[in-house]
């Protein structure tokens, strides 16, 4: 009897192993596996595409390119972007791929439910083609990121804050519901994502204060996928925590962070830090328009989803006369075309920028008041040279053109309409003239007006009753261009810091967990149209990254820097060289009218290497993320 029990076995795992999506060449992923992913999530980022499908299939562009990618679907959104990276990637290097299937979970919706924890597990050994694993991991939502930080058998582990483990391919999961994936990490620090959205476009947007710190319980910031290993019985085994040479529990969860001698850093300044070579200097005006020309990126990638909504028709339709119960966590015809979330993040990046342009001010002043004012001269310039150079094109519902500079979509960011019925013109917050094309019903111009408070707000929150009373009366100020203008005249200035973009989530019920257990399908798979977003040109091209949002072929990619595929007769021993090298930043030019002189910062002299009371405010404000907070 137990020797027909054996070779029932046998016969069942070589029929599971027969039937496999792929056939294995190795039982675990190597070093130089791990780099070939990265190199390929860095080709993502660097070709012109903004959909994945489009990219596998262009052999210029996809450095792991076969010909069975001119049959494959690859549409992602944000949450299961890594994990059709990350599956594609296995496939292509005959490598396992296991992942968990189904999670359990308190407070109903799994995006924002707590103690998700895993129920099932698959690997390429249940699918009988790549294309239908690909297919399922689209059920994924973004509650199979949130779990516990020392949970063992996640999908995904949290690092340790380092170079070593902060590099293509990284995970960064914002536990108000968004997942992106690193793709480039700058000599100062900058890190590059790429995610994807519900209408299955990609973005490639820089890391900062629009991606939400985690804690230890919903186990946000930057993780890494866990290691597996493929036994001889055709099993799956996870690699434990304490296995893991870069994994901590606790490095990104702490209150207040230090470094090389500073103290009372957020986090988001302390990722940069960290990941900042130790030779590289500090340049408040180069920060600046970084972040003005990162800004300039955010407000092209949301044209990008309004055109859209406007191309399908959705202002065209009649208003249903409210809104979901959460305007930020629903489905269905909202989630593709409403931009509720995408505007809230880009609020928290303005207000990001000013925050940081005051901070700069104020530390210099703590050092050398004329410094300071000296440096708010140059901000200025900078601001003015640019923005005319930022800008963002729409048609109205008349057919005009409409351009908005950068200092436009400044004044007006909180009338932005994030209602995927409203006509363009509220979308672009027009008001006056520029508003007269609208044409909109009646219906649709109260629930604008009434919409104000809801388009005040900088938190995204889930799991309760958004209602129009939501939001504070007021916004808060994020002009900073206009902050510097009344510190030069002497007037009293704003020195406070604000709290944003901490997660809010609504107490749960508790429930059984096997009545929580279940996976969510994503929406249907489609081809979505694509936008081009027209801009002006920036005069110094290093200073604003080159990415246009089309779908032109990408450039050939040299033979001496191709990935290497595993499908050609040559070795995969060696490491993967580099596709792109990443851009060198460089300091804007000098507007010839500027006022004030150039200036180097003078190493520990600099304005950022002062431990000041105003940094200690900033990192006070943004200290425990488990607490809720308000903005009043």
């Amino acid at each position: 009897m137990l020797f027909f029990l054996l070779v029932l076995l046998m016969q069942s795992t070589a029929g599971r192993s027969e039937a496999a999506a792929w056939k294995l060449s190795r039982s675990i992923w190597s070093e130089d596996d791990e780099l070939v992913y990265g190199k390929f999530v860095e080709a993502v980022c660097d070709s012109k595409y903004s959909n994945l499908n489009k990219f596998i299939k262009d052999p210029r562009a996809n450095p792991l390119y076969g010909d069975e990618d001119k049959k494959f679907n690859l549409s992602p959104d944000c949450a299961d972007l890594p994990y059709a990276l990350r599956a594609y990637v296995a496939y292509k290097l005959r490598l396992p791929f296991s992942y968990v299937a189904s999670i359990s979970g308190k407070g109903g919706d799994q995006r924002y439910s707590k103690g998700n924890k895993p129920t099932s597990f698959k690997d390429q050994d249940y699918f009988s083609s790549p294309q239908n694993l690909f297919s399922q991991v689209t059920l994924i939502n973004s509650g199979y990121f949130r779990m516990a930080a020392d949970s063992q058998e996640s999908d995904h582990y949290p690092v340790k804050v380092s170079k070593k483990s902060i590099i293509p391919g990284t995970v960064y999961y914002d536990p108000d519901g968004h997942v992106a994936v690193v793709a480039k990490v700058t000599p100062d620090g900058r890190v590059r994502m790429i995610d994807a959205h519900p209408d299955r476009t990609i973005s490639k947007p820089w890391f900062g204060a629009k991606f939400t710190r985690g804690s230890k319980t919903n186990g946000g910031g930057f993780k890494r996928w866990r290691p597996v290993r493929y036994t001889s019985e055709g099993n799956t085994v996870r690699t434990r925590n304490h296995n893991i040479s870069d994994y901590s529990g606790d490095d990104q969860f702490q209150t207040s962070f230090s470094f090389r001698g500073r103290s009372g850093m957020g986090y988001h300044e302390y990722i940069r830090q960290v990941l900042t070579d130790e030779s590289r200097g500090t340049d408040p005006v180069r920060d600046f328009a970084f972040m003005m020309a990162d800004l300039h990126e955010d407000i092209s990638y949301r044209a990008m989803a309004v055109n859209l909504a406007i191309e399908k028709g959705i202002s065209l339709k009649p208003h249903p006369g409210e809104l979901p119960w959460n305007i930020y966590g629903t489905d269905g015809l909202w989630e593709e075309f409403s931009t509720p979330s995408r505007d809230a993040r880009l609020k928290v990046s303005f207000r990001e920028f000013y925050d940081r342009t005051r901070q700069m001010v104020l530390e210099a002043e703590q050092v050398d008041p004329a410094a300071a004012r000296a440096l708010a001269a140059r901000l200025i310039d900078t601001c003015d040279a640019m923005s005319p150079q930022l800008v963002v094109n729409y048609v109205n519902s008349a057919g005009k053109t409409v351009t908005l500079t950068f200092a436009d979509v400044t004044a007006r960011l909180f009338d932005l309409s994030f209602d995927p019925y409203h006509a363009i013109e509220y979308r672009w917050g027009a008001r006056g003239d520029e508003l007269a094309s609208a044409g909109a019903g009646e219906t649709k111009k109260r629930l604008y007006a009434a919409q104000q408070r809801l388009r005040n707000q900088l938190e995204r929150v889930y799991n309760q009753a958004t209602p129009l009373a939501m939001g504070p009366e007021k916004p808060v100020d994020v002009d900073a261009r206009r902050w510097l203008q009344e510190y030069l005249a002497g007037h009293p200035v704003d020195t406070g810091m604000i709290a944003i973009n901490r997660e809010i989530v609504a107490p749960v019920a508790e429930i059984a967990p096997e009545e929580a257990a279940q996976i969510v399908e994503a929406p249907a798979l489609a081809e979505s149209a694509q936008v081009e977003v027209a801009a002006a040109p920036i005069e110094d091209p290093e200073a604003v990254p080159d990415y246009e949002i089309n779908e032109e072929p990408a450039p050939e990619v040299p033979a001496s820097q191709a990935i290497p595929n595993p499908q050609a007769p040559q070795a995969r021993s060696a490491p993967a060289p580099a596709v792109v090298a990443a851009r060198p930043e460089q300091l804007p030019a000098k507007p010839e009218n500027s006022s004030v002189p150039t200036q180097k910062n003078t190493g520990s002299a600099g304005l950022l290497n002062s431990v000041l009371n105003f940094g200690d405010r900033l990192a006070a404000s943004v200290g425990n993320p488990e607490s809720s907070f308000s903005c009043d």
